[in-house]
């Protein structure tokens, strides 16, 4: 279906949420495939909450729903889906009976007595939106909508450093009114730190977001201080091991790391590290080969640090630790670099060993996701295309060999947020596929794992280094640690 079409199909569906309020539209009296059942009188209702999607499979034709319910005796929550055809209308699209149905998981979820469930929603028609509810016989999210997968041409939006305030809020309002097909968040969602009903409430406050788009995510440094990523891990869905991944969409390959962001002062996070390392070395050289027999165009790496940085109170970076993180992106040829962590706007040129470098990789710092901005150096580096403090995220299409980005803000020049949810635009940029000669010049064989680990005890040394002082920086009340 033409992008122009599949996305009035899914505004259409829209006009259908009013009605999901309406008795008998959201709850367990809602026509279904069956097997939900009648309850004996007095049994408690229990309500799902904090629904997010995600791709844990082929993003085409599955979709990954998680959703928390309260207290320890699982109710045994299911999905029922099922494709908005054209000819429903808003009536139809938020009571029809759901064709299709799915059994879901129920794990302890870390901190709170409380259940995730996580279900998938598969065989779906790429060209249609889903519309679809989550729960059990003992209470049902109301009828969601999603849009249809939308092939080679697509659009996603990035940010990172959320938290949960109006400046958190105003930019999950900025990006459904931008409809994406999915969003990325890089790192530090929540800002719980260790406080896990924290959690409970940032879900609660993405649901209109992550309800609606699919979201990806990659773990940050604030997500290490929930029992080192559990509080994050055992919340949300994503594939792989879930903190590390890979997967494709269109003619894209996004690889989501760490970034060493886990990494404590126990072994075990350190061996953890280790194998992403391994593991990541193989995956970009795949990725590698692919791009260079044609097969995709663009390879898109994920992390919550910053390599490089004009946030004043960060720069000047680690240069060990950058040397030793850059390599797997020069030596791959990674087009482009989504990141968080400093609370600023700042988008680099094609750049390479902290210099401008034509064929390098361009670097996107989104850390103005909501929590409080930073300051930006005065005289930012040779490297830098733009830098800013703004409240923003950024919106990328990728079509015919190309990303064309835009940031979008959701304050003004002073900071102060814009009260009627308009957005201005601070910034476009566009990244263009490498050519045939330049991508077979990163085609190579992945390295054996005595060249990946040659210098794993300077990594797990310099990486240890930086987590503990922004931590100690933190605890202090500087600028640096958040």
């Amino acid at each position: 279906m033409p992008d122009g079409k599949r996305r009035a199909l899914l505004k259409a569906g829209a006009g259908a949420l009013p009605l999901l309020l309406l008795p008998g539209c959201g709850s367990g009296s809602h026509p279904s495939t069956g097997g939900g059942g009648s309850l004996p009188p007095g049994t408690p209702a229990i309500t799902p909450r904090g629904l997010h999607v995600s791709f844990t499979g082929d993003p085409q034709t599955t979709r990954t729903l998680s959703w928390f319910t309260d207290g320890s005796v699982d109710p045994g929550g299911v999905i029922e889906y099922g494709p908005v055809t054209p000819d429903m209308d808003a009536r139809a699209i938020a009571t029809a009976a759901f064709p299709s149905r799915a059994e879901g998981t129920a794990t302890a979820t870390y901190g709170v007595d409380a259940l995730t469930h996580r279900a998938t929603a598969a065989d779906l028609p790429a060209d249609l939106p889903l519309r679809y509810r989550v729960g059990s016989a003992q209470g049902w999210s109301a009828v969601q909508l999603l849009p249809a997968a939308a092939g080679e041409n697509f659009r996603f939006c990035h940010f990172g450093d959320h938290a949960q305030n109006d400046a958190s809020r105003a930019v999950r309002d900025g990006v459904i009114s931008r409809a994406p097909d999915f969003t990325i968040i890089a790192g530090d969602l929540a800002y719980a730190n260790g406080e896990q009903s924290l959690w409970d409430s940032y879900f609660d406050m993405l649901q209109p977001l992550a309800a609606r788009i699919p979201i990806m995510t990659a773990p940050g440094n604030h997500e290490a201080k929930d029992g080192g990523g559990q509080g994050y891990s055992s919340r949300v869905a994503q594939p792989g091991k879930g903190t590390y991944y890979s997967w494709q969409y269109g003619r894209v390959h996004f690889v989501h790391s760490t970034g060493g962001s886990l990494l404590g002062s126990d072994a075990a996070s350190a061996a953890a590290l280790v194998d992403e390392l391994l593991w990541l070395e193989l995956d970009l050289a795949s990725a590698a080969l692919q791009r260079a027999a044609g097969r995709i165009d663009f390879i898109v790496f994920v992390q919550h640090y910053t390599i490089w940085t004009d946030d004043d109170g960060r720069n000047p970076a680690n240069f060990e630790l950058v040397a030793l993180e850059e390599q797997y992106l020069l030596l791959y040829g990674v087009d482009l670099l989504l990141v968080g962590h400093d609370h600023i706007y700042e988008r680099s040129k094609p750049m390479a060993l902290g210099l401008p470098l034509p064929g390098g990789y361009v670097q996107v710092t989104q850390g103005g996701g909501g929590q409080d901005l930073y300051s930006v150096l005065a005289n930012p580096a040779s490297w830098s295309a733009m830098a800013v403090a703004r409240h923003a995220f950024t919106e990328l299409s990728v079509e015919a060999g190309r990303i064309k980005g835009t940031t979008w803000a959701v304050d003004d020049a002073s900071n102060e947020l814009r009260r009627d949810g308009s957005l201005e635009s601070i910034d476009q940029f566009e990244i263009v596929a490498r050519g045939a000669t330049a991508s077979a010049g990163f085609a190579r064989s992945a390295r054996p794992r005595s060249a990946v680990l040659a210098d794993i005890d300077a990594v797990i040394a310099h990486t240890r280094q930086r987590n503990v002082l922004h931590d100690l920086i933190e605890i202090g009340g500087e600028h640096l640690g958040p």
